[in-house]
Formats: structure tokens, sequence, C-alpha cells
């Protein structure tokens, strides 16, 4: 065979291969994103309206967490924010705004904690949502709730709301599972 036949040979295999192992790529790694961000992975996708671009954008989330090297929040910081959750769901009864407010600077504290840079809202949202995808509609309805109380808007029941919200997602940053609004730490 001349040296012309090995080449196309060499060149027919090579096509053959790359669409027999890159879709089976894409399609593991389709299925890792969805599995890791749950329904952030639909939400971006529709935002994007371009599954390879919503992919894109969720991989960036990935290297960006691997950068900033989060680290656990230990025993006696997850009881010291535990006990100051405790004393602003106390004043929620007498202030539930002021306290909606003490529960998103403490839940920001956490998150400065364990290495979350807090910068503007849809950063933050996309770095947590790579450890946090299931959680983040919490943290979403509660931010918006908040950003009502702001404008002095808002009943006191979506401020209860808003506040189970915000613990919700605190106790998984914490590593705390809550029980009763009693923090008990996760096994």
């Amino acid at each position: 065979m001349s040296v012309g036949g090995v080449v196309f040979v060499i060149l027919v295999f090579s096509v053959i291969l790359l669409f027999i192992v890159v879709p089976g790529g894409y399609a593991k790694r389709r299925q890792r994103l969805q599995e890791r961000f749950g329904p952030e992975y639909d939400r971006v996708v529709g935002e994007r309206q371009n599954r390879r671009s919503a992919e894109a954008e969720l991989a960036a989330r990935e290297r960006r967490i691997r950068r900033l090297g989060l680290r656990d929040v230990g025993r006696d910081a997850q009881d010291k924010y535990g006990a100051q959750w405790t004393e602003v769901q106390e004043r929620f009864i007498d202030d539930p705004s002021g306290a909606i407010t003490d529960a998103q600077a403490l839940v920001e504290t956490v998150m400065r904690e364990r290495g979350y840079p807090v910068s503007e809202y849809q950063q933050t949202v996309a770095d947590l949502s790579v450890g946090y995808a299931r959680t983040l509609d919490h943290f979403r309805a509660a931010h918006a709730v908040s950003e009502r109380a702001a404008a002095g808007n808002v009943a006191t029941e979506d401020l209860r709301i808003a506040f189970l919200h915000y613990r919700e997602l605190f106790s998984h940053l914490l590593g705390v599972a809550t029980t009763g609004g009693e923090h008990v730490t996760a096994a």
C-alpha cells in the first residue's frame, strides 16, 4: 500500500473515531453536569438557549470554585454561628424585617468564612450553584423577599418564609442539619 493510501486509511479511521468518541464524551460531560447542578443545569440552559454555551458556563463555574480553595467551617465556628443564628431567630418575633437583614448578613459571613468572595448577587449565585445547586432556590427566594423588605412592602408571612429559606442555605453552608430550629452537626 502506498504512503497516500496509508494516510487515507489513518484519516478515515480518525474521522470515524472522532464521531464515536466525541459524542460519547459530550454525553458523559452533560450527564455529570446535570447530576452536579440539578435544577440549575436546566435553568442555565433555558437562559442561554444553547446547551453547549450553558455547559461551558457551568464548567467555568466549577473551575472558578476550584481556584477559590473553599474550606469547611470548624466545630467551634459551627457552634458560634449556630448561636448567632438562634439569636437572630429569637429577634424575628419583635423585628421580622431586621431579622431578615441579620440572617442575610450571617449567611454572607459564613460564606466568607468558607472562602467565598461575597460580591454582587449574580456572581454569588453562580458560585453557590457549584456546591449548593439544590439549595439555590432557597437563596433566590430569600433574596427576593429581602429586596422587597428593604423597600418596606412585604408581609410578615413572606418574611417568615424568607427566614426559613435563609436557614436552609445557612445550615448547608455551615455543614449542619436543622431540626426544629436547633442545629445538629450533619453526619
